[in-house]
């Protein structure tokens, strides 16, 4: 079974309840789980409305008659149920198996039904044919069979009625009468078996191309997430050789002038791995492949290690980023690699486009969090920004108009948020900006933010 075929098949139409016989096959299996499922409690009730029946031809009807009525209820319409109730919570026999006997089962409950009507004639007791219609609606509605099967069955006991009230000798007219509304009963019955079954086979058709469509996309976001692991590896691996080769220059080698032409390439391939790590980690969160492993986190190698990367960059250097390596001695709870690179972004975002000239990375312990800050005494951010700051692919414009794609702070949002901490910024035009993140402390036992704390949840922004 393919898309195709159920695109064709749902295109054709199936008016005359018929797949084509790829698709039967599977649906046909479908519905028999289904009726067997269905059967559990319809069964139960049907054994509970019988015994009551019982109970009542006891109670209302001559002794003679109720003494032949009861004993068919019970010694045969009960038993069939109540097998039917059995075979209904076991594994065996086959969901198919178990419909046929499920049709069996509402053929002998009607035959039985007949057969009370007919005891009724023989002593002359005016027992109405309503039990008749009550029967077959039960059989239409209550158990739900298919319609080829519930006509079929239905028709044979209305025949059978049909022959019992002839052998009775009832008059014509009556016999007229009563088939009648029989017929009329059996009509609508028909109708809504075959308005159910079309509807439950349009929705078989449903259900199996979404599963497809499920399906197909999972394996497209298998292929994503090979193809995301293969490129990250693939794209880096160039960049780290010719890397590995600048570093090999001695710097004086060429005169300042090859000094500089290198010192340019090298912040080039930097700016290129950072952007390379931007599309990755903003592809590897959309597929759901980044797990954050939380564990104390000391702050002074994270520091150090932010320094280094912009030790040597050209970008930085006309702008003084100042990092508070006091605070080294902070320990928090994170996973070591994302809060790199949340830091590293909101660094090199406040270096591209705060136009400032000072930069700072700065934290501080407020009793069971850590707060970290990178501020800036830029610009500010402009109000258009406010609603949409940390959403993909909005970006600042800097003095420099450093190129870029505008993910950086999404990725800070969903790296904090996998973190269980909160980020945001608090700004205000021509006095710079202040972009922060709390993180639980792994020094005491975590918390949520204090009442006065400036976050409730998310990343927040504020601007003067």
């Amino acid at each position: 079974m393919t898309t195709e075929q159920i695109r064709q098949q749902q295109a054709t139409g199936f008016r005359n309840l018929r797949f084509a016989p790829v698709l039967e096959e599977a649906y046909r299996q479908s519905r028999a789980s289904l009726i067997r499922q269905r059967a559990r409690p319809v069964s139960v009730a049907g054994l509970i409305l019988f015994l009551i029946y019982a109970i009542m031809d006891a109670l209302t009807l001559p002794p003679e008659l109720a003494t032949i009525t009861v004993s068919i209820r019970l010694a045969i319409t009960c038993p069939v149920i109540a097998v039917v109730v059995w075979l209904a919570h076991r594994t065996v026999p086959s969901d198919s198996t178990f419909e046929r006997i499920y049709t069996l089962a509402y053929l002998l409950g009607g035959l039985s039904v007949v057969a009370i009507i007919a005891a009724a004639r023989q002593i002359a007791f005016p027992l109405p044919y309503e039990g008749m219609i009550l029967m077959l609606m039960f059989g239409y509605f209550a158990m739900g069979l298919p319609f080829f099967s519930a006509s079929m069955v239905s028709l044979v006991l209305v025949i059978s009625y049909l022959l019992t009230e002839l052998w009775s000798g009832m008059s014509g007219s009556a016999i007229a009468t009563n088939l009648f509304f029989l017929t009329t009963a059996n009509v609508i019955g028909m109708v809504g078996a075959w308005t159910s079954e079309y509807r439950h086979r349009a929705h078989f058709l449903d259900r199996q191309l979404l599963n497809r469509m499920h399906q197909a996309a999972r394996d497209e976001s298998r292929r994503k997430t090979e193809l995301i692991t293969a490129a990250s590896h693939d794209l880096r691996q160039p960049l780290n050789v010719i890397d590995i080769t600048l570093e090999s220059l001695t710097p004086g080698k060429g005169g300042s002038g090859a000094n500089s032409a290198t010192r340019q390439l090298k912040d080039m391939i930097r700016h290129l791995r950072r952007l390379l790590g931007t599309v990755f980690d903003s592809a590897r969160l959309n597929e759901g492949m980044i797990q954050a492993d939380i564990r104390p986190t000391p702050l002074a190698t994270i520091f150090r290690d932010i320094g280094d990367l912009l030790a040597d960059s050209v970008v930085t250097s006309e702008v003084n980023v100042e990092i508070d390596h006091s605070a080294g001695n902070l320990r928090v709870m994170a996973d070591p690699s994302l809060l790199s690179r949340v830091l590293q972004n909101l660094v090199f975002n406040a270096v591209q486009h705060s136009g400032g000239s000072t930069i700072n990375l700065s934290a501080q312990g407020l009793d069971t969090q850590v707060l970290l800050e990178v501020s800036d005494n830029g610009i500010g951010l402009p109000d258009e920004l406010n609603d949409t700051l940390f959403s993909p692919y909005v970006r600042g414009q800097g003095q420099t108009d450093y190129p870029g794609l505008g993910l950086g702070l999404t990725i800070v949002r969903e790296f904090v948020a996998l973190m269980r901490g909160t980020c945001g910024v608090e700004t205000e035009p021509g006095q710079g900006s202040v972009f922060w993140v709390r993180l639980p402390s792994a020094v005491t036992t975590t918390r949520g933010p204090e009442p006065d704390s400036r976050t409730l949840s998310g990343c927040e922004h504020q601007a003067g």
